[in-house]
């Protein structure tokens, strides 16, 4: 398939921000306004404060955001960003009754998620004038309740697929300087004997210092990674490991999530990780390496390819879906991650009864409607599980790298995206208030057990005993 280069990421967020209220503004104007509330005051003008998805992509939202304020100029948004060492004084910011018109929850902490011990300080928006519940390509308004058992709406909407990791890399290093050809991986082993050949061929040049960049982030490998490598095992799919939490069978004989301590204990014990990896720090000791061209390979989801090109924007990765298949397993899966089904953007509970309760609404499901979903999927350069007008135009380069393989004609056309529940998703509605859950990854408890593993202080066995353990402890089952 043509690896359509197009645009570099750069001058796709430069070109939006100068065509957004021109050529975008003029398409959308009739009909998707006149579906959302619109809005008309003779009062002084409204400001809503609205966070941004993200740092990175605050200044191209407020592109999409002007075209709002032209179709509604009686209303003003003002932007904010939350980076995750402000989250406590963002929640005390909250409490204190300071209402932002909404949010991504994750603004609260990266961990956040709207859950049965919080939902109430959401509004429930089945009660909003909301237009767009049935643009969704699954069941958004009851997805919330049934995941945790409740009668209620949603409390938060995100129209994106889940995070997708794959494997991704420089293909000059790959193939030019090491003369390595990832594409041609079919079989686990095939994707073994890459590691094996990559790490070899690293150690004799002197300009790449590891083949195979990973250091340690809790939400990543603890939300991420466990997930993940099982998925390359016939009896590691999602549904195994959604029975593995239904049952409580986190540590049996067949236990689907012994392959990810298995799969690591064996590339640490080859030297294809880098020494000690437990205790490096994923930005500093992994991104930035990548960025400057000293490692070859990392295994992440979207954002370090968006990085690459800030930094280089002639830079040329590319990628491969995260497991291909063991002996057994006859489809390669693709792990997606959890739909953002509890963590995506919220309005706080309180605003109902503002003076700009009417403007927040007409915000609210603005940003949602079909163009806006639209416009920010290109800008973030991600797939959404959401039937927009037209179809998507997607740059991102991880879309570019490696995603676009999986469609029709693609080199990976046959490789399944696997979008169903995790385990963890499976059995939310049961988790006790406060629990550390199974991989105890929000508090970092899984680092020491990774790193005992790795170094032989504890087995592969006990490192599941622990998760058994944290299982009993977490959960209320019926």
């Amino acid at each position: 398939m043509t690896n359509k280069k197009g645009l570099s990421r750069r001058d796709f967020l430069r070109l939006s921000a100068a065509s957004a209220a021109g050529l975008v503004a003029a398409s959308y104007a009739e009909p998707a306004a006149a579906e959302t509330r619109r809005f008309r005051s003779r009062r002084q003008q409204t400001v809503l404060q609205v966070g941004s998805t993200n740092p990175e992509y605050e200044n191209a939202e407020r592109q999409i955001w002007n075209i709002f304020e032209q179709e509604y100029p009686d209303i003003k948004i003002e932007l904010f960003s939350t980076n995750e060492d402000q989250a406590p004084a963002f929640a005390a910011r909250l409490a204190g009754g300071d209402l932002p018109a909404f949010f991504p929850i994750y603004h609260l902490g990266g961990s956040t998620r709207v859950t049965r011990d919080n939902y109430q300080n959401f509004v429930d928006l089945s009660t909003t004038d909301f237009p767009w519940f049935d643009r969704w390509t699954y069941d958004v308004q009851n997805a919330w309740s049934d995941l945790y058992g409740l009668d209620s709406g949603p409390r938060s909407l995100d129209p994106y697929q889940g995070f997708i990791f794959t494997w991704m890399y420089h293909r000059d290093l790959m193939e030019d300087e090491l003369g390595l050809s990832p594409r041609e991986v079919n079989t686990w082993d095939d994707f073994l004997a890459l590691l094996a050949a990559g790490t070899e061929a690293v150690a004799a040049n002197d300009d790449i210092d590891q083949f195979w960049g990973q250091a340690w982030h809790n939400w990543a490998i603890g939300g991420n990674y466990v997930d993940i490598i099982p998925m390359a095992f016939a009896d590691g799919q999602r549904s195994a490991q959604r029975a593995a939490f239904e049952n409580g069978t986190i540590n049996a004989p067949d236990s689907p999530f012994r392959h990810f301590f298995e799969f690591f204990k064996t590339a640490y014990d080859n030297q294809w990780l880098p020494e000690n990896f437990w205790t490096l720090e994923w930005e500093a000791d992994m991104e930035v390496p990548y960025i400057a061209k000293k490692v070859v390979m990392m295994l992440h989801g979207p954002w370090p390819w968006d990085k690459m090109l800030a930094a280089d924007p002639s830079a040329d990765q590319a990628g491969i879906p995260a497991t291909p298949p063991v002996e057994g397993q006859e489809v390669w899966k693709q792990f997606m991650g959890p739909l953002g089904i509890d963590n995506g953007f919220v309005i706080p509970a309180g605003n109902q009864d503002s003076p700009d309760w009417e403007a927040i609404q007409t915000a609210f499901a603005w940003w949602f409607s079909p163009l806006v979903v639209k416009l920010r999927a290109e800008l973030e350069g991600r797939g959404v599980m959401y039937e927009t007008d037209e179809p998507l135009e997607l740059l991102g380069p991880q879309y570019l790298g490696v995603l676009q393989e999986l469609e029709p004609g693609g080199v990976y056309e046959s490789v399944q995206l696997e979008s169903g529940l995790t385990g963890a998703e499976a059995v939310a509605r049961y988790r006790r208030e406060g629990s550390s859950g199974v991989w105890d990854w929000e508090a970092g408890g899984l680092n020491p057990i990774v790193a005992d593993v790795m170094t032989g202080d504890m087995s592969v066995q006990q490192a599941l005993d622990w998760a058994q353990e944290n299982w009993e402890a977490s959960y209320d089952m019926p």
